[in-house]
């Protein structure tokens, strides 16, 4: 249960990450957040059905998901287009 909550801030930082650089993506996944945090009540109250369930799982794994995309764009991305850009072929 601790890792599951680990992962639901985890994702609830991803707008906070977007901001600056992708806007319109921070704000397409506010809805998101707030029905997963909505579900996360329910589903340790034990209130959800199967359906539900699944759908919040759906869901959950999305926005974790789409967090780690997020982390690759605005942190590994940046580095690996100055590596290229730095590359020189050796002249034949």
């Amino acid at each position: 249960m601790g890792i599951f909550f680990l992962y639901l801030f985890i994702a609830s930082a991803t707008p906070l990450f977007l901001w600056k650089e992708k806007r319109r993506l921070a704000i397409a996944s506010l809805p998101l957040l707030l029905v997963m945090w909505i579900m996360s009540g329910y589903y340790v109250a034990g209130m959800l059905t199967p359906a539900a369930h699944t759908f919040f799982m759906v869901l959950f794994s999305f926005n974790v998901l789409l967090a780690h995309v997020a982390a690759i764009i605005l942190y590994v991305k940046p580095k690996w287009w100055k590596r290229y850009a730095d590359y020189k072929p050796d002249p034949e």
